[in-house]
C-alpha cells in the first residue's frame, strides 16, 4: 500500500446536533494524520456541530438547503478533487454521496455508513428501499454502528456480506471524563433539590421518552427530576403528556445543549428509552462520564453496549413498569449504582476514539487499495 495518506471526502448533511454528525465530526478530527487526509463536506454546514469541528479538518459547505440538492455540487467538487474514497454518513447522504460518484471519470471508492435500523423507521417508502439497495449493493464498503444493523442490511438489501463490516461509534473517553470532571466543580445546570435523571437524543418517537416520562410519573419519590436534552418535533407533546400525569414540574426539557458534560457531571442516572436505535451513542457517552446507565433492549446497539447486570441494567423495549422498577434499584442502591458505573467505565474503552479511529482508517485504506489495483 502507499505511504501517502489517502484523500478522503466525508459528507453529511448538515451540522446539527445530532448523534451522527457529532460522530463524523470527531471521527474526522481523529484519523490518524499519516494513514488519512479527511475534508469534511456538508449539504448545509450552519449547524451547532460546526463547533465540535477540529481546526485541522478543512470544511466545505454545499450550501444547499435539502440533501437531495447537493448531489450536482458535490459530483462537481468530486470530479475537481478526485479523492481516493468517498465517505459518507445516514442514509439521504449515502445515497446522494454514491448517486455522485459513481458517474465519475476516475471514480473513487466508495464507503457508506448506516447508522440506524431501518426496519424499524416508518419514513422510508418502497421507492426509496430500492433507492438504498441499488446504491448500497454498488458501493465498495458498507460500515455498520452495531451488528444488528450489519445483518438486517445484509439481509434487507440483499448485500454482499464480504462488503460489509460492524465498526461502533467512537467516544473521546479521555477528553469526555476531563471535562466531565472539571464540570463537577461548577454549579449544576439545573438549580434545586432532589436527584436527577437524566437522557438525550432528538424530541421523536424513536427515542421513547413518552414512554420514559411515564415511567418516571410512576416513582414514588416525588423529590426526584427528570431532565431530557434535546430539540424535536415531540416537544409539546411531552410537554401535556408530563402535564397530565402530574408531573409537568418535575420534567425539564432545556432543549440542545453543545455540552451535555455538564448535564452528565451532575446527573445520578442516565436513561436510553429508545424504540430502536442505531448504536446508542449517549448511552456510551454516559458510561465513560461514570454515571450509572439503563437502556431498553432496543434494535439495535444497547445489547453490543451494556453487559445487563455487571455494567449496567437493560429493560424491554416500550415497558414503562420495568423501567420504573429499575430506575428504582438504581437510585435506591446506590452501592451497586457505583459499582455498575465503574464497570461500565473499564468496559466503554473498547469504543475509545483512537481505536475506532484506527479500525475506520484501516477500512479507508483497505478500499482505496482496490481503487489502486483495479484503476
Amino acid at each position: 500500500m502507499t505511504n501517502t495518506p489517502r484523500r478522503v471526502l466525508m459528507f453529511l448533511p448538515d451540522l446539527d446536533g445530532g448523534g451522527a454528525q457529532r460522530t463524523f465530526v470527531n471521527l474526522a478530527g481523529a484519523l490518524p494524520e499519516d494513514r488519512v487526509s479527511p475534508t469534511l463536506v456538508a449539504a448545509r454546514a450552519d449547524g451547532p456541530a460546526r463547533t465540535w469541528l477540529s481546526a485541522q479538518v478543512p470544511l466545505i459547505d454545499l450550501g444547499v438547503r435539502r440533501v437531495r440538492y447537493a448531489i450536482l455540487p458535490l459530483r462537481r467538487l468530486i470530479h475537481d478533487a478526485r479523492p481516493d474514497v468517498v465517505f459518507a454518513t445516514m442514509a439521504d447522504a449515502n445515497v446522494i454521496a454514491a448517486l455522485a460518484s459513481f458517474s465519475q471519470t476516475h471514480r473513487p471508492k466508495i464507503i457508506l455508513r448506516e447508522t440506524n435500523s431501518h426496519r424499524e423507521r416508518d419514513d422510508i417508502g418502497s421507492l426509496h428501499r430500492k433507492l438504498i439497495g441499488l446504491t448500497y449493493r454498488r458501493a465498495d464498503a458498507i460500515i455498520a454502528l452495531s451488528e444488528g444493523v450489519r445483518r438486517e442490511l445484509v439481509e434487507d438489501y440483499e448485500l454482499e456480506a464480504a462488503r460489509t463490516v460492524t465498526i461502533h461509534n467512537p467516544v473521546d473517553i479521555e477528553g469526555l471524563a476531563a471535562t466531565v470532571e472539571s464540570c463537577r466543580r461548577e454549579p449544576a445546570p439545573l438549580e434545586g433539590e432532589g436527584r436527577i435523571i437524566l437522557a438525550m437524543g432528538r424530541l421523536h418517537r424513536q427515542k421513547g421518552f413518552d414512554i420514559l416520562i411515564e415511567a418516571f410519573a410512576a416513582l414514588a419519590d416525588s423529590s426526584i427530576r427528570l431532565v431530557i436534552l434535546g430539540e424535536g418535533e415531540e416537544r409539546a407533546a411531552l410537554r401535556a403528556q408530563a402535564k397530565n400525569l402530574g408531573v409537568e414540574a418535575r420534567v425539564h426539557l432545556p432543549g440542545f445543549d453543545a455540552r451535555p458534560e455538564r448535564w452528565l457531571a451532575h446527573t445520578d442516572l442516565f436513561v436510553l428509552s429508545s424504540r430502536w436505535e442505531g448504536f446508542g451513542h449517549v448511552l456510551a457517552e454516559a458510561m465513560a462520564a461514570g454515571v450509572p446507565v439503563i437502556a431498553a433492549r432496543a434494535p439495535h446497539g444497547p445489547e453490543e453496549i451494556i453487559e445487563d447486570g455487571k455494567t449496567g441494567l437493560l429493560v424491554p423495549v416500550a415497558y414503562p413498569v420495568a423501567l420504573t422498577q429499575a430506575m428504582a434499584r438504581l437510585l435506591d442502591d446506590r452501592d451497586w449504582a457505583r459499582r455498575l458505573a465503574a464497570e461500565a467505565r473499564i468496559a466503554v474503552e473498547r469504543f475509545a476514539l483512537p481505536v475506532i479511529a484506527g479500525q475506520y482508517a484501516e477500512q479507508i485504506e483497505r478500499v482505496a487499495h482496490l481503487r489502486d489495483v483495479t484503476g
